[in-house]
């Protein structure tokens, strides 16, 4: 349990559901077979981490201690994470007690971890069709998701749901910083425009694409910057591309960090330029910036469940390309925007807010 997206809403949801439904347990079986950042704060809630002692590649006999597991702690359901991956752990869970079994889908590329083409190509089918017929409940994370397990519409009502990542918005109400003092942290003066990519630094999230877009916005605002919170092998691309249209006194590469809101909350101007085939299963930074009312300029990777407050959003293909991207951000960063009380208060009203996410995944286990 490290705090990627998918885990750290997880934990949230274990954490905001402790008070309002104290009669459930929880246990998370992780297939990475060692510890993680999480595990201490799930125990110290009362939650139970169990690491497999078999690497999911070794399928049989991952199959065969998964079973004794759920055997041995006499579970009632079982909600998988892993998308098409999650056929691996209905099938372990076949002639046990268990009374619920749920597919969650959090991405709509539905990939296998193995780099065989053929293999793939062999198991895909037959592994979509063990989670279509074996799980009780598929929840996507959007429309999107859920589609590209069902593939099309939702074809069984009251088994296929869309459930909503509900988003800890305390962050955004009880920042740690002030936005002057995340500014004077990073080194960046008050009055300069702040333009923010946060994501992982991949291909598939485009971040280079950010300092063309900075390039052409520089010339109509010349106090824009570019700050870069993630971590992934596109770091130095970006610092290659940043030095090569001389720009590096304006970047600011971060890295990873665990003060996203305090970072949302001190930009101008969210960059989101994700490939847009496929498209991401939700896009939850995109939430997370509306909550700090922060204007977004977005591709189409991202669905259409994402936009909440639709004054905020900024839809530009990336076809489009960097000379519509920077006209729209030249013009994002002198316009007016929804304040950003009015922003949260509109996100804790909506069904990303904790409390509906919480109460929408705890009615996926009502019933039993």
């Amino acid at each position: 349990m490290h705090d990627q997206a998918v885990e750290n809403w997880i934990f949230r949801i274990m954490r905001d559901s402790r008070d309002r439904y104290p009669d459930y347990h929880w246990t998370f079986y992780s297939a990475l077979g060692e510890p993680g950042r999480l595990d201490d704060s799930i125990r110290e809630l009362g939650g139970e981490v169990i690491h497999s002692r078999v690497p999911i590649g070794n399928t049989r006999k991952f199959i065969s201690e998964m079973h004794n597991v759920i055997e041995k702690g006499r579970y009632d359901v079982m909600h998988a994470h892993h998308d098409i991956v999650s056929a691996v752990y209905l099938l372990a869970s076949a002639r046990t007690r268990l009374r619920r079994r749920i597919v969650h889908v959090h991405n709509t590329s539905m990939e296998l971890p193995t780099p065989s083409k053929v293999k793939k190509a062999i198991v895909w089918e037959p592994m979509r069709r063990v989670c279509l017929t074996m799980s009780d409940r598929i929840a996507g994370i959007s429309r999107d998701a859920l589609a590209s397990m069902v593939r099309g519409s939702i074809t069984k009502p009251g088994r296929d749901v869309v459930v909503y990542y509900g988003i800890d918005t305390s962050r955004f109400r009880h920042p740690r910083r002030t936005p002057a003092e995340t500014r004077q942290e990073l080194g960046i003066s008050g009055d300069a425009r702040i333009i923010l990519f946060a994501g992982r630094m991949t291909a598939y999230k485009n971040p280079v694409f950010v300092i063309d877009v900075l390039s052409e916005v520089a010339r109509q605002v010349p106090n824009a910057v570019a700050v870069f919170a993630g971590l992934g092998p596109e770091t130095e691309a970006v610092k290659l591309r940043a030095q090569e249209t001389g720009l590096s006194d304006r970047v600011h590469i971060l890295g990873w960090r665990d003060d996203l809101a305090e970072l949302m909350l001190a930009a101008d101007l969210l960059l989101w330029p994700g490939q847009e085939n496929p498209k991401e299963g939700l896009g939850l930074g995109i939430i997370e910036a509306q909550a700090a009312g922060l204007p977004i300029i977005m591709s189409r990777s991202v669905p259409e469940d994402a936009v909440v407050i639709e004054e905020l959003v900024s839809v530009v293909p990336l076809a489009a390309g960097v000379e519509a991207w920077s006209g729209e951000a030249t013009r994002r960063l002198s316009a007016e925007h929804p304040s950003r009380e009015g922003s949260l208060s509109r996100i804790e009203s909506s069904h990303f807010s904790l409390t509906a996410g919480t109460d929408n995944v705890m009615a996926l286990y009502a019933g039993l």
